[in-house]
C-alpha cells in the first residue's frame, strides 16, 4: 500500500483535510513520542506526539487521546502506515501541528520510506508553487495544473475563496508572507443545513477554540454567590446534552445577568464562544471529560426542538446491585420515593458552615431500597417536590458505605418523573404491589441524630457481633454500623459537675452551640472557636453507659441528641437547674435511675479512635427507639414462621 503523494503538503499548506472531506491520505508515522506534561494533575490524560511523513516532507502531529490505546497496546509504533480519516490543523508558535482525530492502522514496513524533509524548511516557494497543483479525484494520482483555473474544476473561478464544496477555503497567499499566518485552530465538522457547523459534544477537545454545539438544557442550578481574596461575584451551572454525550457548563458574573433569565430547562439551544477546561469529576455529573465556561460574550440561540436530542441520558443500575459498587463511586439510579424524612442541618467539618439535608428512601423493582440524601435548597423543598411517591431519576449519585449502602445526590442531577421508559415501568410496579410493606429490603441502616430512622427487624444483630465481626477494624478512616435490641444496665452519671459539658451559647456560625467553653476567673465563658467571651453558657449532655443483651455487654458513648430521647426530652440546662436547686442531687439521680434498665432499639457507630496515645475501639449511640413490644412480638413470630 503506497503513501499518498504530497500528503503532508496538502495537509499543512492547502488545508485539504478541511476543504475536502473525501481526502483521506495515507502517511507514515516516523516517530511516536509521549508529551511531557508540566502539570502535576493526575486528571490530565497522557498525550502522544508523532512525526508524519509522505516520503518527501514530514511535519509534527498529535494523537487525539482516544487513540492512546493504539500506542499503549503496541499496534502504533515507529514506521507504521496509517490512513487519516479526520484531522485538524493547529498552529503552535507558527508551526503547523496536525491533530489526528480519526485514523485507520494499516501496516508497518519496518523502515523509513523516502528521505523526507521538514515541510516548514521547504520554504514559501514550495507552498506558492503547490497552491493550485492538485486535483482531488484520485489521492494517489497528482497532476500539475498549468492554468489558473480552480484546482477542483468547478464553476467558482470568479468567486475567490470558494471550493467545489461551495464553502470558504483559505487560498495560500502568493506573496512572500508566512503561509502559516492563522492564529487560531481550524476544526473540521460536518456542515448542517443551518449556517453554523455543529460539533458533537463528544468531539470537543482542548485544541479547538472555535466551535458551536447544539444541545438540550437538561438542568440549571440556582444562582450562587461567592467571595474570596480576589473579589466576589455570582455563578450558575447547567448541563447540556446532545445525541453524542453531555457536558457541564458554568457562567460567571455578567453572563449570569445576561443569560440566566433566557435559558429554560428542556429547551434546545446552540452555544458558541465558550472556553474548555478539564472537568473536575468529583463534582461533575456529566460524561464528558471537559467542562465549558461561558462569559457575557457567548452566543446562545434558541433552536427548534426536532426531537433528535433525547430529554436525558442515563446508565441506570438496579438498587440491589449497589452492594457491589465500591464506596466513592457514582451511579445512575431510578426509583420510587418511598419516604421523605424531615429536613435537618449539619455543620461541615471542613468549612464550619451549616448544610441543609433531607433523607429520602428510594425503592425499585429489584426488591431493594436505599437511603439517599439530598442537600441545600432541594432538601428544604423535599416534602413538596417528592410528595405522592413519584418516580425520580438520580444522575451520578455518590455511593457511600455510611451505614450499609447510602447515596448522596446533587440537586442538578435529580429529575422528577423523567420521560424515560424505566419511569413508566417503575410506576406500574409500585401501583401493582411494590408499595406493600416488606416488598423491598433496605441496603441502609442509618438515620439522623436522636431518634433517627427505625432499623428493620431483619437488619439487627446482637451486641456480641461488635467483637465477633471485628467492627471498627475494617477501615481506620471510616466507621462500621450496627443495629441491635439492648438494655441499659449502667449509666455513668456521677461525673463531677453533672453528665454534661459547657457549650458556647452562640447559635450562629461557626459554633452552633456545639463547641466547649471554659470559665474564666471573672466568671465569664470563653470560646476558642469564635474567640468570644460570654456571660453564660449552655449545657449539653455527654456521658457513658453499658448496654447488654443475652449475648454480651458493651460500653457506649451518649451525646446530647440521644440523651434527650433517653431522658424524655429533658434538656441538660433543665437538669442542671434541678441539680443546683431543691431537691438537688436526689432528683438528678432519680432521672438516671428511671432511664436505667430500659429496653431500646439502637443504631451504633463503631470506630477506632486515639485515646491517651492508644488506639481503641469506641462505640457511640447514633440513634435509639423505645421497644414496641406488640410489634416486636409480631416480628419475632414472622421470623419464626419464615424459618
Amino acid at each position: 500500500m503506497s503513501i499518498t503523494t504530497d500528503a503532508i503538503h496538502r495537509l499543512v499548506v492547502l488545508n485539504e483535510s478541511e476543504n475536502n472531506p473525501s481526502f483521506n491520505p495515507i502517511v507514515q508515522v516516523l516517530k511516536v513520542m509521549p508529551v511531557n506534561n508540566s502539570s502535576s494533575s493526575t486528571e490530565q490524560k497522557k498525550r502522544y506526539r508523532v512525526i508524519l511523513s509522505d516520503g518527501k516532507h514530514h511535519c509534527q502531529g498529535m494523537l487525539a487521546t482516544q487513540h492512546n490505546m493504539f500506542v499503549e497496546s503496541g499496534d502504533l509504533t515507529d514506521f507504521s502506515l496509517v490512513r487519516i480519516t479526520d484531522s485538524m490543523k493547529n498552529l503552535i508558535q507558527d508551526r503547523a501541528v496536525i491533530i489526528l482525530l480519526q485514523l485507520d492502522l494499516l501496516s508497518n514496513p519496518g523502515h523509513k520510506i523516502g528521505v523526507p524533509k521538514d515541510i516548514h524548511r521547504a520554504g514559501a516557494g514550495a507552498a506558492q508553487a503547490g497552491a493550485a497543483r492538485y486535483n482531488n479525484n484520485n489521492n494517489n494520482d497528482v497532476k500539475p495544473e498549468t492554468t489558473a483555473s480552480n484546482p477542483y474544476g468547478n464553476n467558482n473561478n470568479n468567486r475567490p475563496g470558494m471550493n467545489n464544496y461551495n464553502r470558504p477555503t483559505s487560498v495560500p497567499s502568493t506573496s512572500t508572507s508566512n503561509p502559516y499566518h492563522h492564529s487560531t485552530p481550524i476544526a473540521r465538522t460536518n456542515i448542517p443545513s443551518s449556517s453554523k457547523p455543529i460539533t458533537p459534544i463528544e468531539q470537543l477537545n482542548m485544541y479547538q477554540n472555535r466551535w458551536t454545539i447544539k444541545a438540550r438544557l437538561t438542568s440549571k442550578s440556582q444562582i450562587r454567590h461567592w467571595s474570596n481574596a480576589k473579589g466576589e461575584g455570582q455563578l450558575f451551572s447547567m448541563e447540556l446534552l446532545d445525541s453524542s454525550s453531555d457536558i457541564r457548563a458554568t457562567m460567571f458574573k455578567e453572563a449570569v445577568d445576561k443569560f440566566y433569565p433566557m435559558l429554560e430547562v428542556d429547551k434546545v439551544y446552540t452555544f458558541s464562544g465558550g472556553r474548555l477546561k478539564a472537568a473536575n469529576m468529583q463534582y461533575n455529573t456529566c460524561k464528558s471529560s471537559f467542562e465549558i465556561t461561558f462569559d457575557q460574550n457567548a452566543e446562545i440561540c434558541l433552536e427548534d426542538d426536532t426531537g433528535e436530542i433525547i430529554q436525558q441520558s442515563y446508565n441506570l443500575v438496579p438498587i440491589v446491585s449497589l452492594e457491589n459498587v465500591d464506596p466513592g463511586g457514582f451511579v445512575d439510579v431510578c426509583g420510587v420515593i418511598k419516604n421523605v424524612g424531615e429536613p435537618g442541618t449539619i455543620v461541615s467539618k471542613k468549612t464550619g458552615k451549616e448544610l441543609s439535608k433531607c433523607e429520602l428512601i428510594v425503592a425499585d423493582d429489584s426488591g431493594a431500597e436505599v437511603s439517599c440524601t439530598v442537600w441545600g435548597d432541594k432538601a428544604m423543598t423535599a416534602a413538596q417536590d417528592f410528595a405522592g411517591n413519584p418516580v425520580v431519576a438520580f444522575r451520578r449519585a455518590r455511593v457511600s458505605d455510611y451505614g450499609g449502602r447510602t447515596l448522596s445526590a446533587n440537586g442538578d442531577g435529580i429529575a422528577i418523573r423523567p420521560r424515560i421508559p424505566d419511569a413508566e415501568r417503575l410506576q406500574n410496579w409500585w401501583q401493582s404491589g411494590g408499595s406493600r410493606v416488606g416488598s423491598t429490603k433496605s441496603l441502609s441502616s442509618t438515620g439522623g441524630g436522636g431518634a433517627g430512622r427505625f432499623p428493620k427487624f431483619e437488619e439487627r444483630k446482637t451486641v456480641a457481633a461488635i467483637k465477633g465481626e471485628n467492627l471498627g477494624y475494617t477501615n481506620p478512616e471510616k466507621p462500621d454500623w450496627i443495629s441491635f435490641k439492648g438494655t441499659f444496665n449502667f449509666i455513668k452519671s456521677d461525673k463531677e459537675g453533672g453528665a454534661w459539658y459547657t457549650a458556647c451559647p452562640n447559635a450562629e456560625e461557626p459554633c452552633k452551640n456545639r463547641y466547649k467553653v471554659t470559665m474564666g476567673s471573672d466568671g465569664s465563658y470563653y470560646c476558642e472557636r469564635c474567640q468570644q467571651n460570654y456571660n453564660s453558657c449552655l449545657h449539653r449532655y455527654i456521658f457513658s453507659a453499658t448496654i447488654g443483651d443475652d449475648t454480651s455487654t458493651t460500653w457506649v458513648s451518649i451525646f446530647d441528641d440521644q440523651a434527650r430521647v433517653l431522658l424524655n426530652q429533658m434538656t441538660a440546662d433543665e437538669m442542671y437547674e434541678e441539680l443546683n436547686g431543691d431537691p438537688g442531687q436526689s432528683a438528678y439521680d432519680g432521672y438516671f435511675a428511671k432511664a436505667n434498665f430500659t429496653d431500646w432499639i439502637f443504631t451504633c457507630k463503631v470506630k477506632q479512635e486515639m485515646n491517651q496515645d492508644e488506639m481503641r475501639i469506641k462505640t457511640s449511640v447514633h440513634s435509639l427507639h423505645p421497644v414496641d413490644y406488640a410489634k416486636e412480638g409480631r416480628s419475632l413470630l414472622d421470623s419464626i414462621l419464615a424459618m
